[in-house]
């Protein structure tokens, strides 16, 4: 796969046919984290009880698309998975994390600095459930994610979430061309140059269990936080 230079955001978007006029609604955010711009990273021995942390940050580039046309600004990610437990056994890599968050911010092309914020997002991962993230069969240096997240508050000037704020949505990851080549378990840093996050509206579109486990060892009912 090859690297990319920035963080590409694309927005589908559907508008809202209502008698009077309304923002353009936003059901599914896709976006690329590239080392040249975001750092896509694990560090053991850091977060909660020393077990492990996965940071996204900073940013490039994002792109709102929509029934009319399209909007380029600049962004800033940062994202944060926490409270980690290594699933990992028989050399593949699993991980669980019951503590996440991704916040975005938008900026003006004109803001090279990036120093005014024109609009921002924050999604969470919503209560009682953990991102699950899997070594995939297919490709040993390739990690799949997923989630039910939430978003939790949103202010993008023309635009608004599809669903209410704080109800059940989801989110994928893929990250792919890892520095270290092949992992097998989450006790030593890793990092990444292409991270592709796709966030939801709708929960469904998280892949079924019989889907997942084919990319490793996990299952969707992996995404339920276990209550010990």
């Amino acid at each position: 796969m090859r690297k990319l230079s920035t963080i590409i955001l694309t927005f589908a978007l559907i508008t809202a046919v209502s008698g009077v006029a309304s923002a353009i609604e936003i059901d599914e955010i896709i976006f690329e984290v590239d080392s040249f711009s975001v750092e896509s990273e694990f560090e053991a021995g850091t977060g909660i009880g020393g077990r492990g942390l996965l940071t996204w940050s900073q940013g490039g580039f994002a792109i709102l698309k929509h029934t009319a046309g399209q909007q380029t600004y600049r962004v800033k990610v940062s994202g944060m998975f926490d409270d980690m437990t290594d699933l990992s056994v028989g050399g593949v890599a699993q991980a669980s994390f019951d503590v996440g968050s991704i916040s975005v911010n938008l900026f003006e092309l004109t803001d090279p600095g990036k120093t005014t914020s024109i609009g921002e997002f924050v999604a969470l991962l919503y209560s009682g459930f953990s991102y699950i993230e899997t070594e995939t069969a297919e490709n040993p240096s390739e990690l799949y994610g997923a989630a039910v997240i939430k978003m939790d508050s949103w202010s993008v000037p023309g635009y608004q979430w599809s669903e209410v704020i704080g109800a059940m949505g989801g989110m994928t990851a893929t990250t792919s061309v890892l520095t270290q080549g092949n992992i097998s378990d989450y006790q030593s840093n890793w990092d990444s140059d292409n991270t592709i996050v796709t966030i939801m509206a709708d929960e469904s579109g998280i892949p079924e269990p019989a889907t997942i486990c084919l990319l490793g060892l996990g299952g969707l009912a992996l995404l339920k936080k276990r209550t010990a």
